[in-house]
C-alpha cells in the first residue's frame, strides 16, 4: 500500500495551521497492482468524504452531537441598494433655495429699512422684496418635503447638512442607501434588521418607512442606510437576504458551533457524519450568528436537526480530502 498524503487548509476562525498539515493514512482503495483489472471502485458522491472512524481519527476529525435549540422568531425578505440619483437632486435643490431664500430675506430686510428711515425705497420695491423672500421660502419648504415624499418620514428627519454627507458617502462608496421588504408585506418602522448572508451579516438600524410600496412584491419596505464593507459590495438592484428577530413567538432549530463552520464558495458549510460511515457536507441556509454559535431552523432544505453529528474539528481536512489534497480558498 502507498500512503496518501494530503495538506489541511485553515479552520474558518482564521486560525492558520502552525504549518501544512500532512496526514497519512491507507489508502481508500486498493492499489493498482492489487485490484482486479475487472474490479472498478464505486464512485464516491459530490460533497461526501468516506473515511472509517479510525482514518478520521488519525485525521483529528472528532464530531460533536448538535443539540435543540430555540431563539426568537424572525421576519424574513430581502434588501436591496437604491438609486439615490434624484435624491442628491433634491439636496441640490435644497440648498440652491436656502441660499436664495437668505438673500431675498436680506433684501426684505434691506429694502423695509431703507423705506423706514427716509423713504428712499418705494412701497413697491418693499411690496417685491418681501413676496421674494415668501417665493423662496415656499420653494425651499416643497425641496425639503420632496425627500419625504419620495423617500420616506425616517430619511425627511435628517438635516441638510446630513443629507448632504450622506450623499457624498454614498457617491463615494462608503455608504449605502437600502430597503428592506418583508415576507409578510409590513413594514416594521424602525429596529433592528440583519443584512447579508453567510459570514458576511451585518446588523443595520432601520430608519423608517419607505415612501411607496414595492409594485412587485406588494410589500410595504423600510429604510437603512449602511456602511463600510457591505456597503462598497452592495452596488445599486443587488439584492441580499434580510432578517428581523420579532417580539413574540420562538424558533426551533439547533446550534452549530463555530468550529465546525466552513466558508466555501460563498457559503457556510458543515461535514455532517452519514449513518453509513463518512461525512456529507452541507450548506447552511439562513444561518444566524449567536453567542455560542450559528442557529439553522428546523425545516430548512439543509436537513440538520437535533442528534446531527458535525465535525467540529478538521473541516478544512475533509474538504482537503474532499477535493484530492488541493488547497482550498473561501471564493473556489
Amino acid at each position: 500500500m502507498k500512503p496518501l498524503f494530503l495538506a489541511a487548509g485553515s479552520a474558518l476562525s482564521g486560525a492558520a495551521l502552525a504549518s501544512a498539515l500532512f496526514l497519512a493514512w491507507p489508502a481508500l482503495t486498493p492499489d493498482a497492482d492489487d485490484a482486479s483489472p475487472s474490479a472498478t471502485a464505486p464512485a464516491t458522491p459530490e460533497g461526501v468524504v468516506a473515511l472509517d472512524p479510525a482514518q478520521a481519527s488519525r485525521a483529528g476529525i472528532h464530531a460533536v452531537t448538535l443539540l435543540p435549540a430555540q431563539t426568537s422568531a424572525a421576519r424574513h425578505g430581502l434588501a436591496r441598494a437604491l438609486d439615490i440619483s434624484a435624491l442628491s437632486a433634491i439636496q441640490s435643490e435644497i440648498v440652491s433655495a436656502r441660499a436664495a431664500l437668505t438673500a431675498s430675506q436680506a433684501d426684505d430686510a434691506r429694502q423695509r429699512a431703507l423705506a423706514a428711515a427716509d423713504q428712499s425705497a418705494s412701497t413697491k420695491a418693499v411690496e417685491s422684496a418681501r413676496a421674494q423672500a415668501v417665493a423662496d421660502r415656499a420653494r425651499l419648504a416643497a425641496a425639503t418635503q420632496r425627500v419625504g415624499l419620495e423617500y420616506g418620514p425616517g430619511l425627511a428627519r435628517l438635516s441638510s447638512a446630513a443629507l448632504g454627507d450622506l450623499v457624498r458617502a454614498v457617491a463615494a462608496g462608503q455608504a449605502s442607501l437600502i430597503r428592506v421588504d418583508f415576507a409578510d408585506g409590513a413594514a416594521p418602522g424602525t429596529g433592528v434588521a440583519r443584512i447579508g448572508e453567510g459570514a458576511a451579516v451585518m446588523p443595520v438600524r432601520l430608519i423608517g418607512p419607505a415612501a411607496a410600496a414595492d409594485t412587485r412584491l406588494q410589500s410595504a419596505g423600510s429604510l437603512a442606510i449602511i456602511y463600510g464593507a457591505l456597503a462598497r459590495e452592495l452596488g445599486t438592484g443587488r439584492v441580499l437576504p434580510a432578517s428581523m428577530a420579532q417580539t413574540q413567538g420562538r424558533e426551533s432549530g439547533v446550534i452549530v458551533p463555530r468550529a465546525a463552520l466552513l466558508r466555501y464558495q460563498g457559503g457556510l458549510w458543515v461535514y455532517r457524519a452519514e449513518p453509513g460511515g463518512g461525512y456529507r457536507r452541507v450548506e447552511l441556509t439562513d444561518a444566524r450568528a449567536q453567542a455560542d454559535g450559528w442557529f439553522v431552523r428546523d425545516g430548512l432544505n439543509n436537513g440538520l436537526k437535533p442528534g446531527d453529528r458535525v465535525a467540529a474539528d478538521g473541516a478544512a481536512v475533509l474538504l482537503s480530502i474532499e477535493r484530492g489534497g488541493e488547497a482550498a480558498g473561501e471564493d473556489d
